[in-house]
């Protein structure tokens, strides 16, 4: 019995610890799993169509962007899929874009796509993760 106690604590520890805490004021859509981003829709990142952001500590004229293909479910059905060019040049109308579907009291503040780009380093599709920030 007095093994029995601190067992079950470190079991509920190690659960809770696991857990990933979301953070209100972003929502992060992934490669790997549909994010809800709203309360009937649902994305996924499905294609990198091209990635010609500047790496990491390198000089670049430009900052670059990233192509990809958004998909949208609404009610767990693929409504549509849409291509989005993510840069900063396209930041006011991607944010009109996200704002028909999330349908939280906060407007989108900006668009992030990770992990940041290093030079000499290939991302494959599911590290990609389109961060979405809310105020």
């Amino acid at each position: 019995m007095k093994y029995f106690i601190p067992i079950i604590a470190l079991f509920i520890f190690i659960s809770c610890a696991s857990k990933q805490v979301a953070n209100e004021n972003e929502i992060l859509i992934k490669a790997t799993s549909l994010s809800k981003v709203g309360n009937d829709y649902e994305m996924k990142i499905s294609k990198i169509i091209s990635d010609s952001r500047c790496p990491e500590g390198v000089e670049c004229i430009w900052a670059g962007e990233v192509q990809l293909e958004l998909e949208i479910y609404k009610n767990d059905k693929l409504e549509k899929s849409e291509t989005l060019s993510i840069t900063s040049k396209m930041l006011e109308q991607n944010k009109q874009f996200f704002a028909e579907y999330i349908t939280l009291d906060k407007k989108v503040k900006d668009i992030l796509v990770q992990p940041i780009k290093k030079e000499g380093q290939n991302i494959e599709l599911k590290e990609y993760i389109l961060k979405i920030e809310l105020e």
